[in-house]
């Protein structure tokens, strides 16, 4: 095995894919613009994680070639230098059509030539002012950037909303996309999920988990996830390898193979699907420890060993006996804190803390308003397993509720 492992990004929530790279026996390499990373690293490049060609030079330079075995992660935008690292690697590759960011308009042609997409959905330069108002009047819209990430530009318009609301909407996801582009899209009301999967070079895909998303009460605007649970009793089996099904089908419409795929979905009332978006990736604690949990499939390993040309059993890995979440917390806008506690100290004695970071959670503290998830993560979360019967969203919205009762001196 070669020594080291390229880790794009600085997020804290990485930690996660440290410890398990390290625990495979890899150093690991952290590439961010930032000056240092947020997480203990065994060697660090200052650079922008977009630039595949200096990143590579860089490591040459340092006489690292056929000393690094892969790259990994979080950043929608990195998954071109993910792709440019692995081939320098000699590993297998993402199809050349991901060296570049697929833009939600590509998915969303790609899955309507598939017959999976079901729902309103234009670019600004392809529908007037004047038409998105008339659509506002009958329908809840939502605008978001077209090349994005952290739930950043995002505004859920309610049916009836002004020219100007409108407008300023458009204005805010423009400026927060990274190709100037916004869409314009029908709300779905329904029950999201995420859907992660893994594919290999052979053609074979695998849904190694599925989770609910809970959103925040506290930014209802921003659309903010607040708690990801996977492997829920709130459905039954039958349930579960519908979503893993359709999942699939959204991989393999976009092209995709040789990689991770981050999937959201919506359920809507009737029981189908429409999909929201999917990167070419995994995310923080995702990828290392709770769809891992979850499955009882190494997410990360089986990735690693796929680079290096395994084969990933096709299917799902769904229907298990264990539940998995990521607890993220929701402290109500404006709020003060009263009293340095965290959600650990009210679960259920059966759930297993995977990890925790709570040093966001201080006594004596004014919390405002959520802008998109880097609030949400700046506060703290557990990591969090149990048999599906013990990890209840009943029981964790208990325990959470008597956290912000100590936490913000209700009682």
């Amino acid at each position: 095995m070669k020594e080291y492992f390229v880790l794009l990004g600085d997020n804290q929530l990485l930690w996660g894919q440290v410890c398990k790279l390290r625990e495979f026996g890899y150093k690991v390499i952290a590439v961010s613009w930032r000056e240092h990373a947020n997480f203990d690293c065994d060697m660090f490049i200052q650079m922008d994680v977009k630039d595949a060609n200096g990143i590579i030079a860089h490591l040459e330079e340092l006489g690292l070639k056929g000393k690094v075995d892969g790259a990994l992660s979080s950043i929608d935008l990195a998954a071109p230098t993910v792709n440019a690292i692995n081939a320098w690697c000699g590993n297998k590759t993402m199809p050349e059509k991901f060296n570049y960011v697929l833009k939600k308009e590509e998915m969303r042609d790609a899955w309507e030539k598939a017959g999976l997409f079901n729902r309103l959905s234009k670019l600004d330069t392809e529908i007037t002012i004047d038409e998105i108002y008339a659509l506002s009047q009958k329908m809840k819209l939502i605008c978001k950037p077209d090349v994005a990430a952290s739930s950043r530009g995002i505004t859920i318009l309610e049916k009836g909303r002004s020219c100007k609301e409108i407008k300023d909407a458009l204005i805010l996801a423009k400026e927060t996309s990274f190709n100037h582009l916004s869409l314009v899209e029908e709300f779905v009301e329904g029950e999201e999920f995420t859907v992660d999967m893994l594919g290999d070079s052979f053609g074979n895909v695998n849904c190694y988990g599925s989770s609910i998303q809970y959103h925040s009460v506290n930014a209802p605007t921003n659309h903010v996830t607040v708690k990801h649970h996977w492997n829920s009793r709130k459905y039954d089996d039958v349930t579960w390898n519908r979503i893993a099904e359709f999942g699939i089908r959204c991989y393999k419409a976009l092209g995709l193979h040789s990689m991770f795929g981050h999937l959201e979905i919506i359920m809507k009332e009737d029981g189908s699907f429409t999909p929201v978006e999917m990167g070419a990736r995994s995310s923080g604690f995702i990828c290392s420890h709770t769809v891992s949990a979850a499955s009882g499939h190494d997410y990360l390993r089986d990735y690693v060993d796929m680079l290096h040309g395994g084969k990933i059993e096709p299917g799902n890995y769904l229907n298990g006996t264990m539940s998995s979440m990521w607890f993220g917390y929701d402290i109500p806008a404006n709020s003060d804190s009263v009293k340095e506690t965290d959600i650990t100290k009210f679960l259920d004695s059966r759930i297993h803390v995977l990890f925790e970071k709570h040093d966001g959670l201080k006594a004596g503290v004014h919390y405002g308003e959520y802008i998109d998830d880097g609030d949400r993560d700046k506060f703290g979360y557990a990591i969090l397993t149990a048999p599906r019967n013990i990890l209840t969203i009943e029981s964790i919205e208990e325990s959470e509720q008597r956290f912000l009762d100590e936490f913000l001196g209700r009682k």
